[in-house]
């Protein structure tokens, strides 16, 4: 699945999660590969879930998928 962003950047889901780490660093903002995006994480779906300060970005896959769709993957 590719996406542009704005006019500038086509963007691979398998590029954005293959051996990136997200960093959350507020909330819905993530850094990946030195480039900072924000997305939205549905707190519901979390549920119980613990949110850690990094998880690889494979982990957070199905919200990134999510945002290319809905284009909510934006650079933060």
């Amino acid at each position: 699945m590719t996406r542009l962003l704005g006019s500038e950047t086509v963007l691979k889901i398998r590029d954005i999660v293959k051996d990136n780490v997200a960093r959350f660093s507020f909330y819905r903002a993530v850094e990946v590969d030195g480039t900072k995006y924000k997305f939205p994480v549905s707190l519901e779906d979390l549920g119980t879930a613990t949110l850690l300060a990094e998880h690889k970005a494979i982990t957070l896959m199905r919200y990134i998928r999510k945002a290319l769709e809905d284009k909510t993957f934006v650079k933060a």
